[in-house]
């Protein structure tokens, strides 16, 4: 009997899942990297809005990916992910005679002011400190998460997936968004 229900608990699992496949999806953490960026990216696997898997991506990786140049179990029509979510940043004008790719996404470089005051790794000498957007040395406010957990980041070492990423990379391109991030009005 035991056996039984151990074989018919297996199988309900195994058709749960086929129905709510996992689903392949960019994100990003405000967390440093181990290869010296201040964010990581992600390929993530997602399964009924939960992150089952994750596995680190390069940014030079996600960059040709998001814009359909490289094969992406997270982009398997080959889109520019970049256009499709108006991240203006990361992609060429529409009526530039080039119509090419960018590659890099600007936007990146701006990512640990999302986190941080003041830029907190070491720098030359000559060259000035970056000043951040955070309203605190090492994490986001309490307002600023507020912000930020609108693009699901519940917590600085989260995760923000899919579309959301995107909006969040879109959003930072705005002055105004900027302006209220920082806490002007």
């Amino acid at each position: 009997m035991r056996t039984l229900l151990l074989i018919l608990s297996i199988c309900f699992s195994l058709i749960g899942s086929a129905q709510n496949p996992a689903e392949r999806q960019f994100a990003l953490s405000l967390s440093p990297s181990t290869d010296g960026q201040l964010f990581c990216l992600f390929l993530v696997k997602v399964r009924d809005d939960q992150v089952v898997e994750s596995r680190p991506i390069s940014r030079e990786n996600f960059i040709r990916q998001a814009q359909g140049r490289a094969f992406s179990p997270a982009n398997p029509n080959a889109d520019d992910l970049f256009r499709k979510y108006n991240v203006k940043q990361c992609t060429l004008p529409p009526d530039s005679a080039a119509m090419g790719y960018l590659t890099d996404c600007s936007t990146l470089d701006d990512l640990w002011k999302l986190r941080y005051w003041e830029y907190p790794l070491k720098v030359d000498q000559g060259q000035r400190m970056a000043k951040g957007w955070s309203e605190k040395p090492l994490s986001p406010s309490p307002r600023q998460m507020e912000i930020l957990n609108g693009y699901g980041l519940k917590y600085t070492t989260g995760l923000i997936v899919g579309p959301e990423m995107f909006r969040l990379l879109r959003d930072m391109g705005d002055r105004d968004w900027v302006n209220i991030y920082r806490g002007g009005a």
